[in-house]
């Protein structure tokens, strides 16, 4: 269980309503033997738990540093293990008030007590149901005796175990098969190999005042460990006798508590040295090893506190103060102190030490703009009693520093947000704030009473013709002086107006692509224009933007690329420095026949081979999408006509139709598979 105790863990899913029933369970591992503690985290599984019983299986996993399988099993007990006989009971309920009140708890005909001492139980809840009595009672009582949580049949040691074996531990509630109601198993890992002696208490620390001593120490790091603590004291710190009758743990049934320290207050005689130490106590009757000694003795101190009746300002950096103090106490006074702050909150400083205990007045000639005083009375033994505070102001005239740092931002809703550094002056009573829509007209003061923050909200219609609003501020100080003006902010008001829309006023068509030509918007704050485009053949196709310019004052776009003969619509936008658009201008609707083709794009030759009588015609193009070539052929007489046609596989011809002393011209053309035709390519040769 880590950082509460095995019992404030229960009492706590009690207290806060858990809606499971489980077996809590843990373990405590011996060099001979492992100790186990469970129990069941509901009063109704708590009560069928003692009804039926419990059932402890022990499984081995590992067996000097390697794993067992399989996993040997074995029942600790072949029947549920149960509370023992109440006759069996009775020696041990004589010796120890936690086994009686155990016994009382399970087997008694009635159960009633008061409600919980706050030492006892800290901040449980006190609970009215008996059965809830009897759950958080035994549940109490079983912590404080680990003797009389094996008599109920909830514990045990066993000494079966062998060093060196690793052990998972699981108990279970032995319910029947028609129970109505689901305990979840508790299961914890044990072996011999993680015993770990016991460590001393943390952090015990004691304050010895007047016939009383506090202590305290931190069960916050242990908690996992101990469950209560014991308390010792020495009159030579060599015998040692334990002083709480109830033990001493963290009660507090919050899960978040951040408390981590207990106390203990013990009365003592003044003058005399008394010594303490702690020991810590586990759910197992474990108890560790001493703390370290706190010793001390009480001492008489002053029960008595400086009163400032009369304080007097002669001049604006000198104050007299005078204080009086009951005459019972003069003789345990050793001196006063005059103590000043910038605040009523303190912190305070000792500006004049050691003044004569029979001193009741003293002046002070260091005045700041404000001062608080305090009067000390510290009396034979150090202890300081101390007055209430006054304020000490001087006359001022002086005003305060101009505020610095203003800064401001207004959104879309017309809410601004005002910002400044918080002047340092100590009589400081806020700020007044001004607005203007003018930086050369007068301000207004749009605080009705003096500003207490370095933050303030304003509000203002967006919507209405100014573009920027100044502010400026000043300080004001407790005696209503007021500042200069601080240096003016400016702010810029939001756009939420949309710049308006371009004009598309014509376009060009040429080899190279689409020009589209535009009047750009007249709005002042554009930073740039979108063209976009749709195929509106494609009724699922969405516009597409394809430019945006670097420029506002852009009034063309010449688009050549990814174009492909088609009908195209185009549209354009103006984006503002805010981001907003304009509604889309115009729309122009071009067709688009394609870039016409380049005659250098084909390679054409012929060779003509008189010994086997035929012309090679050899042809290649680098256009991808050619779906034909057209061969022309002509002589010296006649002019080109269509010869051949191929598909777009075929790269040469052999041409055999020829006559011997003849001068032949061919030509060739291909198709792209969008219709458009290249240049007839020409050469001439003789053959």
């Amino acid at each position: 269980m880590k950082k509460i105790s095995f019992i404030i863990y229960l009492l706590i899913n009690f207290c806060w309503g858990q809606d499971s029933t489980s077996v809590q369970l843990i373990s405590r591992s011996l060099p001979n033997k492992v100790m186990l503690r469970w129990a069941v985290d509901q009063p109704l599984g708590w009560k069928m738990g003692n009804e039926y019983g419990f059932y402890i299986e022990r499984s081995t996993i590992s067996r000097n540093g390697e794993a067992v399988v399989p996993i040997e099993r074995k029942m600790l007990f072949q029947v549920p293990l149960k509370p023992r006989p109440l006759e069996e009971w009775e020696t041990l309920a004589n010796q120890d008030q936690n086994v009686a009140v155990l016994a009382q708890a399970l087997f008694g005909e009635t159960f009633k007590t008061l409600a919980p001492k706050a030492r006892v139980l800290g901040k449980i809840t006190a609970v009215n149901d008996e059965l809830e009595q009897r759950f958080t009672f035994a549940l109490l009582a079983a912590e404080q005796s680990f003797e009389g949580a094996k008599l109920a049949g909830w514990g045990l040691e066993d000494t079966s175990v062998v060093p060196g074996e690793g052990y998972v531990y699981k108990v279970t509630v032995a319910l029947p098969e028609d129970a109505n109601i689901k305990i979840k198993e508790g299961s914890t890992y044990a072996g011999t190999n993680l015993y770990e002696e016991l460590p001393q208490p943390i952090g015990l620390a004691g304050i010895f005042k007047d016939s009383h001593v506090v202590l305290s120490w931190n069960y916050n790091l242990l908690s996992s460990i101990y469950t209560s603590y014991i308390v010792e004291k020495s009159a030579d710190s060599l015998n040692f006798e334990k002083q709480n009758q109830q033990p001493i743990f963290n009660a507090s049934p919050y899960p978040n508590d951040n408390n981590i320290a207990l106390y203990y207050t013990d009365s003592i005689p003044n003058d005399k040295s008394f010594y303490y130490r702690v020991k810590g106590k586990n759910a197992f009757g474990e108890i560790g090893p001493a703390s370290p000694i706190v010793q001390g003795k009480g001492k008489k101190s002053l029960e008595y506190v400086p009163r400032i009746y009369k304080k007097e300002i002669p001049t604006d950096n000198r104050a007299t103060l005078y204080w009086e103090i009951k005459e019972e106490g003069k003789e345990l006074i050793d001196k006063f102190q005059l103590n000043r702050a910038n605040t009523n909150d303190g912190p305070f400083k000792t500006v004049i030490d050691n003044i004569p205990p029979t001193s009741r007045s003293i002046s002070y000639d260091k005045l700041d703009r404000i001062n608080y005083f305090t009067v000390s009375a510290v009396d034979k033994n150090g202890t300081k009693s101390e007055s209430l505070p006054v304020m000490v102001q001087p006359v001022d005239s002086v005003p305060p520093a101009a505020p610095k740092g203003l800064i401001g931002i207004m959104d879309t809703t017309g809410i601004i947000r005002l910002s400044w550094d918080k002047n340092q002056e100590e009589d400081l009573k806020g700020y007044r704030i001004f607005r203007s829509y003018n930086p050369n007209a007068e301000f207004s003061e749009i605080t009705k009473e003096t500003h207490d923050r370095e933050n303030y909200k304003d509000t203002l219609s967006i919507r209405n013709l100014n573009t920027k609003v100044y502010y400026k501020l000043q300080a004001e100080d407790q005696r209503y002086n007021r500042s200069d003006l601080s240096q003016m902010l400016v702010i810029n008001k939001p756009d939420v107006i949309p710049p308006s829309p371009p004009v598309l006023t014509k376009y060009s068509i040429s080899d190279e692509g689409v020009r589209i030509h535009w009047i750009p918007s007249s709005s002042p704050d554009v930073t740039s224009h979108i063209i976009f485009r749709k195929d509106p053949n494609e009724k699922q196709a969405g516009w597409e933007k394809i430019y945006e310019t670097a420029s506002v004052k852009d009034s063309s776009f010449l688009e050549s690329n990814n174009l492909i003969p088609n009908e195209y619509s185009y549209t354009i936008i103006a984006k503002d420095h805010t981001g907003l658009e304009s509604t889309p201008s115009n729309l122009l609707s071009i067709s688009w026949k394609g870039k016409a083709l380049d005659i250098d794009e084909i390679k054409f030759n012929a060779i003509a081979n008189r010994d086997l009588r035929f012309i090679n015609l050899l042809w290649k193009t680098k256009e991808p999408n050619v779906s034909e070539y057209r061969l022309y052929k002509g002589n010296s007489k006649n002019t080109l006509k269509l010869y051949k046609t191929f598909n777009h596989h075929t790269t040469s011809f052999n041409d055999v139709n020829l006559k011997i002393n003849s001068t032949y011209s061919y030509g060739l053309q291909f198709l792209l598979k969008d219709g458009r035709k290249s240049p007839i390519k020409k050469i001439k040769l003789i053959y």
